[in-house]
């Protein structure tokens, strides 16, 4: 008698929520990977949570969408101490670092074999678990699971139930993660239990798998693809880095997401060591766990805070030729975590080696957006998923526009373009002084900013509008005649001599004018609006808040420099007092429209109280006026091609 094996149902190119959520199996596995990070003679093994439909014990095989989550199985909040930033920068003599000093090889990336490899001794074919919650996992997955898809959840190395230390951003960590998506192949090993040997092979998988998620979650998606691995065929990273060295580090400078200052890599690991939350399993580690952590706070070197071999490790743009899964990527524009230079740096780099590529940047901060309203986001992944999946042909590519960007005046207008930037080439706007002299003295004790209570609001609003303060130098444009897009990367530029051996360089651009602008702050409009599928959860419905009163200005962007590092990034030179040098740094990249009337606003300071080290010293430099460039990517809204592509 012919067996009757279940199947997904279509309708309009797209599948059916025909698999009952709840009835889904739900399991728990360990993948071995390839690494002994733990030193203990064995490869690690990593907790893999399942949830697939029930009808896959019936002969179907579907595809998977992967979460590598280190957040999942809770983490050490009281571990959570940030490394203090009320210190001087350290002045450094000159240095004779080269590029080929700091270039990592990946193919000199080699783990040693086991001294004490598993045999197995059987085999099993599911391993049902109770199921547990796991932190920063949404019902997003449940939409999928309703359709056809399993849903894999994985902490990695070191998080609670699973051996091995982690090292964020590492080739053992991405490695680790990839081991998953290989035993989802049949190319590597999983088992029932740490101990008992029993083998369990992914047969109801068809070897294609996706990877999603955000903030670090996200960026093991890029991380895991940069290794070119067979079977990961797309990857949906929302607010996730791209070169963990722009995400703790600018120029020279320890500068980590604004508002975590302090945050650093050997911070993320032992916030994310939760296998310390198991005491018996801990004590067996803990020496070894301890000297894993000085190492990494020796590697990161937050007191010159350049690029290193170290930081080109975790630099996944540079393995940019290696990626063959496609790639759809969300970014926050108000997302000063992971800020937008992770993913308009990823996107330039997919679009130029041809990689399929889209781009969606909302105005929120570091949020997920399958619950923003008018988005059309699980529409448009829904579709992109059964195509790079199941093979499904429904246009995925031409239906969906290449970049869409939500408009900072009008929440529901969604601006498509072929490409970003939507701007095409610079202006560099006329720029009139505020002030007479280009004398900027960097000292926080002199501004209204208080060490004591934090008041960075204030501080910036005093930075912004003080028509006289030599904390700061202000540069205008002319009102502006017509509404005019933003799009890239704002590049600034000056002459200035600094009479200290060390100074901290920032530079903002401003939109001034009273205005209730949008924020990205959200709120519940439709509560239980989204059914996710077939007996899920429900969603709610979000929207972005307008100010309520109108505000004085918008900061529209930032970079910052360490005047050492004025020729690289990964190397000091020596600053002679009194000597006049040249500067330029980027902003980070951004799409903002400013309305008609509307003024720009070109700040240079020293101290960003949030975001770089808040020093004692005094700074005072001399900044050659008619020297101030600010290069920024704008032209008039009627004049660019864009369509309003998410209507």
């Amino acid at each position: 008698m012919e067996q009757h094996i279940p199947g997904i149902v279509l309708k309009d190119g797209l599948t059916q929520p025909v698999f009952d959520y709840k009835r889904c199996l739900f399991e728990k596995v360990y993948v071995e990977t390839p690494v002994d990070t733990d030193g203990d003679g064995r490869l690690d093994l990593i907790a893999v949570y399942i949830r697939r439909p029930l009808e896959t014990t019936q002969g179907m095989r579907v595809p998977a969408i992967y979460v590598a989550n280190p957040y999942m199985l809770e983490c050490n909040e009281d571990w959570y101490v940030p490394h203090d930033v009320d210190r001087d920068v350290s002045p450094y003599p000159q240095q004779h670092i080269t590029e080929s000093d700091i270039t990592f090889d990946p193919s000199t990336v080699s783990f040693p074999q086991p001294r004490y490899p598993r045999a197995t001794v059987g085999y099993a074919d599911t391993a049902p678990t109770e199921e547990i919650p796991l932190d920063c996992i949404s019902d997003w997955y449940s939409y999928f699971n309703s359709r056809g898809y399993a849903s894999v959840f994985c902490g990695g190395l070191g998080t609670r139930g699973s051996q091995g230390f982690n090292c964020c951003g590492s080739p053992e960590e991405t490695a680790a993660f990839k081991a998953v998506i290989d035993w989802l192949n049949g190319r590597c090993r999983a088992f029932t239990n740490l101990t008992d040997n029993i083998e369990i092979r992914a047969d109801w998988c068809t070897g294609k798998v996706a990877m999603s998620g955000k903030s670090y979650l996200g960026t093991m998606c890029i991380a895991v693809a940069s290794t070119g691995v067979e079977g990961l065929e797309t990857i949906i990273p929302e607010a996730a880095i791209s070169n963990w060295y722009d995400y703790y580090r600018c120029n020279g400078l320890n500068l980590p997401a604004i508002g975590w200052q302090g945050d650093d890599l050997d911070i993320l690991a032992k916030y994310c060591f939760s296998r310390a939350k198991d005491p018996e399993d801990y004590a067996s580690v803990r020496e070894a766990y301890a000297a894993w952590l000085e190492g990494i706070a020796a590697d990161e070197d937050r007191d010159s805070g350049n690029y290193s071999r170290w930081w080109d490790m975790r630099n996944y743009l540079k393995a940019a030729d290696r990626f063959k899964a496609s790639v759809f990527l969300v970014h926050g524009l108000a997302d000063w975590n992971v800020k937008p230079t992770h993913c308009v740096n990823l996107f330039a780099a997919m679009e130029s080696r041809g990689i399929p590529c889209k781009m969606m940047l909302h105005q929120g901060g570091h949020i997920y957006i399958h619950d923003l309203q008018g988005s059309r986001f699980n529409e448009m992944l829904h579709l992109w998923l059964d195509h790079w999946l199941y093979g499904i042909e429904n246009g995925a590519a031409e239906r969906i526009p290449n970049v869409l960007v939500q408009s900072n005046l009008d929440q529901d207008l969604w601006l498509a373009s072929p490409s970003f930037p939507a701007v095409k080439g610079y202006t560099e706007p006329v720029l009139m002084p505020a002030q007479a002299s280009g004398r900027l003295v960097d000292d926080l004790s002199a501004t209204v900013y208080d060490r004591t209570r934090d008041n960075a609001a204030e501080w910036l609003a005093e930075l912004v509008l003080s028509e006289r303060h030599p904390h700061c130098l202000r540069y205008l444009t002319a009102p502006l005649e017509t509404d005019t897009r933003i799009s890239g990367t704002v590049q600034v530029s000056f002459r200035a001599a600094c009479r200290a051996s060390t100074a901290i360089l920032s530079a903002m651009l401003v939109e001034l004018g009273e205005e209730c602008r949008l924020t990205p702050e959200q709120e519940v409009v439709q509560a239980g609006g989204i059914p996710w599928g077939n007996n899920t959860p429900l969603g709610d419905w979000k929207r972005f808040r307008l100010e309520e009163k109108p505000s004085a200005f918008k900061v529209i962007s930032r970079g910052w420099m360490n005047a050492q590092n004025r020729r690289s990034h990964y190397c000091k030179d020596t600053i002679e007092p009194g000597v006049i040098y040249d500067y330029q740094f980027s902003m980070v990249p951004m799409d903002h429209t400013v309305r008609a009337g509307r003024r720009l606003c070109l700040v240079l300071y020293g101290t960003d109280v949030e975001a770089t080290q808040r020093p004692f010293a005094v700074t005072e430099l001399s900044v050659e006026q008619d020297s101030v460039r600010v290069a920024v990517p704008m032209a008039p809204v009627h004049t660019l091609r864009s369509d309003k592509g998410n209507q």
